[in-house]
């Protein structure tokens, strides 16, 4: 008979919401294995870092990219983060306006159509959309500034969303009539249907913008601790990780 310490004992997650997901199947899994409550706390990783520097007591954090955990690194709260995953940035289209990736920054620069992101700074999703924007000023100037200027941030401000639980963030801004493009992460268009109104449209490669994704453990951490990170960097995690439309930290490696 397992002793009530070990068989009660907790550890606290903050993670991205675009993680809700895939560890929703991991983490019961964990929990199983090791007898021990992992409490989990979705939502922007931004908003989620500047709880735990507000003395909220995160144990692991599970970031959309790696900057959050290596500001927390920096300050000396957590161990020096790895990155356990990544995630294709791609757009999200209303699909009667038939585009494709050769004519999507187009697209997305016409004054008729309402270009949709993250909130910046709230929300790496929306961090990673200015990237692309970025990108697109080195190559054809005044462009890129124009697209941050008109694109609208109705996602990922706060941790209370009007996205329904279970709905695709993007389609569902673009079904509601908010929007009719929408930047975003590639596992968030897993499922929609192929036939649907809303069509999934890869960036161009020159402006192309891959997401890393960063993990971290509370520098006075305990085993249990140490073991729900070491887990959901395992090979388990990663499998079920590709099979939620994330890719490898090292894009070569196999689902094996």
């Amino acid at each position: 008979m397992p002793n009530e310490t070990t068989a009660t004992r907790s550890v606290t997650l903050y993670a991205a919401g675009s993680l809700r997901r895939a560890f929703g199947e991991l983490l019961p899994i964990f929990e199983a294995a090791q007898a021990t409550r992992v409490e989990a706390l979705f939502g922007p990783a931004g908003l989620l870092r500047q709880r735990i520097e507000a003395g909220q007591g995160a144990d692991v954090f599970a970031s959309a990219n790696m900057e959050h955990p290596r500001r927390l690194f920096e300050t000396g709260l957590f161990d020096e983060p790895i990155c356990f995953a990544r995630n294709e940035i791609c757009a999200v289209v209303r699909r009667d306006l038939a585009i494709g990736t050769a004519g999507l920054i187009d697209a997305m620069l016409d004054p008729a159509l309402v270009l949709a992101t993250s909130t910046p700074g709230a929300d790496p999703s929306g961090d990673y959309a200015q990237a692309v924007f970025e990108r697109v000023e080195q190559t054809l100037p005044g462009m890129g500034k124009a697209l941050a200027a008109k694109a609208h941030p109705l996602l990922g401000g706060g941790f209370v969303s009007d996205v329904p639980a279970g709905r695709a963030p993007g389609a569902w801004l673009i079904e509601t009539g908010q929007a009719d493009i929408v930047l975003g992460y590639r596992s968030g268009t897993l499922g929609l249907d192929p036939s649907g109104p809303c069509a999934v449209v890869a960036l161009p490669e020159t402006f192309a913008v891959t997401a890393s994704y960063g993990l971290a453990v509370a520098r006075a951490s305990s085993e249990a601790e140490r073991a729900l990170a070491a887990f959901l960097a395992g090979d388990q995690a990663e499998t079920v990780l590709l099979d939620h439309g994330f890719t490898a930290p090292d894009t070569h490696a196999s689902r094996m």
